[in-house]
């Protein structure tokens, strides 16, 4: 398995907090008619690249870690 599989793998625990929120601010307002307002789509966008935001601040920091703990942050 590659470095970035094991590292997006060890992020599954924010799978269902992030399910959650789409749910809440996308899927709910979907099912009400907010899809046919013409501001929806910016909140949507904004909605997901937060989510994708959060993912990427996360993976760097899964990084970090994992360089700390196999010492390759350090030079020897």
């Amino acid at each position: 398995m590659s470095p970035l599989a094991e590292r997006l793998r060890s992020l599954r625990w924010m799978l269902v907090p992030i399910t959650a929120y789409l749910v809440i601010t996308l899927a709910l307002p979907i099912a009400n008619g907010a899809a046919a307002r013409h501001d929806f789509v910016r909140h949507a966008a904004w909605v997901l690249g937060g989510c994708v935001a959060v993912v990427a601040v996360a993976l760097v920091g899964v990084t970090l870690v994992e360089l700390v703990r196999t010492n390759l942050w350090r030079k020897r």
